[in-house]
């Protein structure tokens, strides 16, 4: 294959940085890829590659001290002034026998041509050959260059960072796609339904997509979040058995964590509901509280069907041998009536909970919609179902491998008091060992400063998107050993859909373009000139039908 010269080394070069000269007609583009001439370790010449850092411009005649009345009449002169372009590079490595990329031990001398490297090198640095490379999308700058993942790479966790608006959503979408058609089993959590149209296409809403089959949309009953259940494609309820929740969890959603009369009075309701062997919710518990405080509960209205009988007879039996409580625990049932109340008629409670087999299924997507929801009871969702995942996973194994989706991962594993949160001990668990038991955490997130260390740290892979807070900046710097100095300086510059891709999935960090996705997004950004326009033209409306019945002033005025 013919090269293409575009300069040729000058000054000082090291064997993992160089210099060249070249001109603007043939200088190649900042992140641009070349190769120059190197020497491997057998003694063999291979072509190592290199990107472009950075471009300097400057003339000897138009130096920084000229005047500038002087420059101006330099410019007039009807000739041209020589101009001098220095290009800085930063050596990549080159390919051994086996595919892997070493870094030559050996300098090259001034004088030596650089090339532009041509697309069929970059296909063997970026594209892998297995069958079950993951393609994310095409190098920056070279279009028909395919980028592909290695999925060994997800084995060891993978963090999504982007601010707001990057396109992190998206990505993760498309990632979500081409691992369920390798055979991925996936849970997704979502607590604002960027994910949930998974089973539309994304140009067109009213059709399916080619994995609308592998997915499944899981939503709180009467929560019905951005989208309809009908715009969705169908979803699932998602509920929670109140009577098998654990004391502790009962307090912590009631908000009432610390022992007191309160808690005692809670507890003792539950036990006695408990041994009366009745599959009770929140409601069952408010009753319970109000006969231990001493309330009169109402009589029903009316008895419809056996279950109600049943039940009437239950509590006309408890009232007979109703027992006396201490005055304290009567207390402190009637404090706890307030705690009960604002959860009692909440849509989530039911008498049944997700199996773990409905979500361990191969080539399969189970997306639970936490949008809606408060944020104890996201936290109530996320940490049960993964605990019974986790538990199964460590008792039995896991039949396939798991990878799990923890959007706006800050909120459910932070930094500060994440002690607090129970799906945080469980994700830092996961992320600490979760490999070994084939469970792997994609966690998504515009705020990496906000993620525990101990969950961001052991993510061996990143995928990097545009991000401009210097605190945020930092927190991916520290966590990431493959991001260099000059890769962390051009985080700000990324456009939309545009990434930096770091760790195990590459053999080196590469900055791409990604790919075009089938699935719809729930992320989206509104079009506020289209929003716009629906209003005024609302507005117009009403005042087309209300200008007809409006009295004529005419002759008053």
């Amino acid at each position: 294959m013919e090269l293409k010269c575009v300069g040729y080394l000058v000054g000082e070069s090291f064997c993992d940085s160089f210099q060249f000269i070249t001109n603007e007609e043939l200088a190649p583009k900042r992140l641009e890829y070349v190769i120059i001439k190197g020497i491997a370790s057998s003694d063999e010449e291979v072509e190592v590659l290199a990107q472009v850092e950075s471009l300097k411009a400057f003339s000897d005649v138009l130096s920084e001290d000229q005047e500038y009345d002087a420059t101006t009449k330099l410019l007039e002169l009807n000739y041209k002034i020589p101009l001098k372009l220095i290009a800085s590079a930063r050596v990549l490595g080159y390919l051994d026998k086996d595919g892997n990329i070493l870094l030559p031990r050996s300098v090259s001398l001034p004088g030596s041509p650089v090339y532009l490297a041509p697309d069929e090198l970059l296909q063997k640095f970026f594209t892998h050959n297995k069958k079950t490379a993951i393609e994310i999308g095409t190098l920056l700058y070279r279009p028909n260059v395919k980028v592909t993942l290695d999925p060994n790479g997800l084995r060891r966790h993978l963090a999504i960072i982007a601010q707001t608006g990057a396109g992190k959503s998206y990505l993760t979408g498309l990632l979500l796609e081409k691992l369920v058609k390798l055979g991925a089993t996936i849970l997704v959590f979502d607590p604002n339904s960027d994910y949930v149209l998974l089973r539309r296409k994304r140009n067109n809403l009213r059709e399916f997509s080619s994995i609308a089959h592998n997915v499944t949309i899981y939503r709180i009953p009467k929560v019905q979040g951005r989208f309809s259940d009908d715009m969705i494609g169908g979803v699932e309820p998602y509920s929670i058995r109140f009577s098998e929740l654990e004391n502790e969890q009962i307090a912590e959603i009631l908000g009432i964590s610390e022992y007191s009369n309160i808690r005692d009075a809670v507890e003792r309701a539950i036990e006695e509901l408990r041994s009366s062997k009745i599959d009770f919710t929140p409601n069952e518990l408010y009753e319970k509280l109000e006969n231990m405080a001493g309330i009169e509960e109402k009589e029903e209205e009316e008895i419809s069907n056996f279950e109600d009988y049943e039940k009437r007879l239950l509590k006309e039996m408890e009232k007979k041998n109703k027992k006396k409580y201490p005055e304290e625990t009567t207390i402190g049932a009637r404090k706890a009536l307030k705690y009960v109340k604002w959860i009692k008629d909440y849509p989530i409670w039911g008498f049944k909970d997700i199996s773990p087999e409905k979500i361990l299924k191969p080539a399969h997507i189970s997306v639970i919609d936490l949008a809606g929801i408060e944020k104890n009871l996201q936290d109530l969702v996320v940490s049960k179902l993964l605990n019974d995942i986790w538990t199964k996973a460590k008792s039995e194994g896991l039949p396939y491998p798991l990878f799990i989706v923890l959007e706006e991962a800050h909120n459910l594993v932070p930094k500060e008091k994440g002690e607090k949160l129970k799906s945080s001990r469980i994700i830092n668990s996961i992320a600490a060992e979760g490999r070994k038991f084939k469970v792997f955490l994609i966690v998504v997130t515009q705020r990496p400063y906000k993620i525990s260390s101990n969950t961001l740290s052991q993510c061996g892979s990143q995928i990097i998107m545009r991000l401009t807070n210097p605190t945020d900046q930092t927190a991916v710097k520290e966590a990431s050993e493959a991001l260099s100095e000059n890769l962390f300086h051009d985080l700000p510059g990324l456009n939309i859909g545009e990434a930096i891709i770091l760790g195990r999935l590459t053999k080196i960090p590469v900055m791409v373009k990604i790919g075009e996705r089938e699935t719809a997004e729930g992320g989206f950004d509104i079009d506020l000139d289209e929003e716009f326009q629906k209003a005024l033209n609302h507005v117009d409306s009403i005042i087309e039908n209300d200008i007809e019945i409006l009295p004529d002033f005419g002759s008053e005025i």
